[in-house]
């Protein structure tokens, strides 16, 4: 949904044309994006800045909520990526409840797991992240909540595509960690991330500005404030020229976003594509806790069972990357 003035700049924007074109890019650490700036990136944040809570609400009321039914795991299991996060940072993996959540337009479940003292509610989890597009979702393996962990972030995203919120969660906040998950996995015959790629730079040089203050960390996290503009500007009426009266001077970042990613951030369809679930594992692993794992109820099976859907297979060489929110406007 674009302006005609908008529309009139489509032809600066390189068409996805170079279909299996791979360009080689090195391993982004969380050290890196982090410590280090993007390479030439000297693009100041737009201005006048985004009103990124006006951004919340229409994104809410733009994106439909899908309806969903959800079933509570027995005792005692847990997926291995929600167990290796609560032991990580200081949490019981008792405290978790761990449930399936059915959306209408996947046959295949999204596994959740709240912790009990998380200020987003199960009904929470269930609503913001129903509201996404499928194919966003789809880029999606473990979605959890926790409690505030006294670490200064709104949230994170680690490879192969698990999303931890430590409050309620919010779309643009979503579209945010998915927009990883997009960066590093559904544009593979390009690079890995496509953020690293000259397609992605070479659009960012022809910029002159950045969506938030967060984009001039590096490429990476540029590509992933840039996909909420991107949602926004194709499902909000009218889109980001709307509320950004500077929109043009990040015009080749958002409509590289889109015209590369295509329906993957469109509401509407079918999941077809998924990120295959973390093995499921006993909630405790130690001596301490073998008598109440002897409670342990039958395993859930987490294989898909739809064969129709193609199962996304990780890259082992980013296994533990990791990307952390800081909620600059996630709050």
């Amino acid at each position: 949904m674009s302006s005609p003035t908008r529309d009139r700049s489509r032809g600066h924007v390189p068409e996805p044309t170079a279909r299996g074109q791979h360009i080689p890019t090195p391993l982004l650490t969380l050290a890196a994006a982090l410590s280090v700036r993007a390479v030439d990136d000297n693009l100041p944040t737009i201005q006048p800045g985004l009103d990124w809570d006006r951004m919340e609400t229409d994104l809410r009321n733009s994106l439909s909520l899908h309806s969903s039914t959800w079933d509570y795991w027995g005792a005692g299991w847990i997926p291995q990526a929600c167990r290796d996060f609560a032991t990580g940072h200081g949490l019981s993996p008792y405290d978790f409840t761990v449930f399936n959540v059915h959306y209408d337009d996947c046959s295949e479940p999204w596994i959740m797991c709240r912790h009990k003292d998380s200020h987003a509610s199960e009904i929470d989890m269930i609503g913001i992240f129903g509201r996404m597009p499928v194919h966003m979702r789809s880029y999606v393996r473990q979605f959890m909540a926790t409690p505030g962990l006294n670490d200064g972030i709104a949230g994170l995203w680690m490879y192969p595509g698990d999303i931890m919120v430590e409050d309620r969660p919010l779309v643009r906040l979503l579209a945010h960690e998915m927009s990883h998950g997009l960066d590093y996995m559904a544009l593979t015959q390009y690079g890995q991330p496509f953020s690293g790629t000259d397609i992605w730079r070479n659009n960012y040089a022809q910029d002159s500005a950045v969506p938030s203050d967060y984009s001039r960390t590096n490429f990476v996290e540029d590509f992933a404030e840039v996909g909420i503009i991107g949602v926004y500007d194709k499902v909000v009426p009218g889109g980001i020229g709307t509320i950004e009266p500077s929109w043009n001077r990040i015009f080749h970042q958002y409509a590289t976003y889109q015209g590369y990613l295509g329906d993957n951030v469109l509401p509407g369809g079918s999941c077809r594509a998924r990120v295959g679930n973390s093995q499921v594992v006993p909630m405790g692993n130690s001596a301490k806790t073998v008598r109440r794992d002897d409670l342990l109820g039958p395993k859930p099976d987490v294989s898909f069972k739809n064969s129709t859907i193609t199962v996304i297979n990780p890259d082992p060489k980013f296994k533990g990357l990791t990307h952390v929110n800081p909620g600059h406007h996630a709050h």
